[in-house]
Order: C-alpha cells, then sequence, then structure tokens
C-alpha cells in the first residue's frame, strides 16, 4: 500500500526539479544578457576604442548580439525539459523588451542600430538554442 505513495512523492520531486530548473534558466539568461554587454563595453575600454561614431555602434552591436546569443545558450542549456518551447519564450521575452527598447531609443541611435537590434533577434534566440541543443539532435 505505501508504494503509490513513494512513487507519487518521485514525481512530485521531478516535477519541482523541472521547474526549479526552468525559473534558474530564466534567471541566468536575465543575468548573462547584461554581463556580456558589460564585458563588452569594459573590453572597449581597455582597447580604447574611441567612445563615439558608427565603428562604435557596429562594436556594441556585435557585443549585443553576443549577448542575446548567450543569454539564448543558456536558458536552452539549463533548461530539464521543452528545449524549444524555452527557446520560444525567450524569444518573446526579448522582443517585448527589444520592441520597448527601440520605440524608445528610435531618436537616440541611427535606425540602422535599432533596426539590426530588431532584427537580428530570432537569429541571437536560434543559434543559442542550436550552440545548447539543436546540434546534438542533428
Amino acid at each position: 500500500m505505501a508504494l503509490p505513495f513513494i512513487t507519487q512523492g518521485f514525481r512530485m520531486a521531478r516535477r519541482f526539479s523541472v521547474v526549479l530548473r526552468s525559473v534558474l534558466a530564466l534567471a541566468l539568461a536575465a543575468v548573462a544578457v547584461p554581463l556580456v554587454n558589460l564585458t563588452g563595453g569594459e573590453l572597449a575600454g581597455l582597447l580604447r576604442l574611441p567612445r563615439g561614431g558608427d565603428a562604435r555602434l557596429a562594436y556594441d552591436l556585435l557585443w549585443v548580439f553576443l549577448a542575446g546569443v548567450a543569454g539564448s545558450a543558456l536558458m536552452v542549456g539549463v533548461a530539464a525539459v521543452a528545449k524549444a518551447t524555452h527557446a520560444w519564450t525567450l524569444f518573446a521575452l526579448y522582443l517585448a523588451l527589444d520592441l520597448y527598447v527601440t520605440v524608445m531609443a528610435w531618436d537616440d541611435f541611427p535606425r540602422w542600430f535599432t533596426l539590426a537590434c530588431l532584427l537580428t533577434l530570432p537569429v541571437q534566440v536560434w543559434l543559442g538554442w542550436w550552440l545548447a541543443w539543436g546540434r546534438r539532435r542533428a
């Protein structure tokens, strides 16, 4: 009689573990994106890159792209199940944030920069998913 209760307890622990890993994956992605961007900014300072101009914006765009890839790879890599669903969830969160920033910064940056941030978003999430999970399946 005690066996069903034990197996039910194992199933509950497994579900809790899956949910915990999903929350941890989201938290790691949320920390990785600004951390990678800050790393790029600090590296630019160490390389003594000029602070303005299109070349610096292109450099910053590269780090925005790498930050998106890192966040996506971490989220998909840490998630226990439904890795594609996690990637789509992160894409939706990135898209909402990116649309907000694009609207708010439309007059602050050149159009090519804000549009490139927005239009490279699907590639960022796909590449992170592929690096963390997709190439293992292929």
